[in-house]
């Protein structure tokens, strides 16, 4: 059940409103009006919702919002990387955050186990700003010096 607060009124970039708005999604959940503003600020916070409930956007709005994509200047080093325990998670996460910086063109890649590596290395090669990664991939690609976090 959504609450009366947009997520213009919660300080979400105005980019990023119209890309929600765009896949019908306008009010935010208890979960996100209570996480959005704390994770605007920078700070550290730890939230807990029932499945469905907009705790993938709580924290990835403030993500999306921070990161520089390519059209404002971004290097395309990856600026942000959310760590799921599952592929399944990874890639639900990585579209819901895709969804909501496609008016900047910030870019999303989920990285994780089971596949070839090429496609996940390219890509990389290519730009990302947000990742969201699996732990063993995540681990391979650094040690394989495919990745690099210094910018995150």
């Amino acid at each position: 059940m959504s609450t009366t607060s947009t997520f213009a009124d919660l300080g979400v970039r105005p980019e990023t409103v119209a890309a929600l708005s765009e896949i019908g999604i306008t009010h935010a959940f208890a979960i996100q009006e209570y996480a959005l503003p704390i994770a605007q600020r920078g700070a550290d916070l730890i939230g807990q919702a029932p499945t469905g409930t907009g705790k993938t956007f709580g924290f990835g709005l403030p993500l999306v919002d921070r990161v520089v994509s390519p059209e404002e200047g971004g290097d395309g080093a990856p600026q942000a990387l959310v760590v799921v325990p599952t592929r399944e998670l990874g890639l639900q996460v990585a579209k819901d955050l895709a969804a909501a910086g496609k008016l900047r063109g910030v870019r999303v890649l989920p990285i994780y186990g089971g596949v070839a590596y090429e496609p996940q290395i390219d890509a990389l090669k290519k730009g990302v700003e947000i990742l969201v990664a699996t732990p063993g991939r995540l681990l391979d690609l650094i040690k394989q010096k495919h990745l690099k976090l210094n910018s995150v």
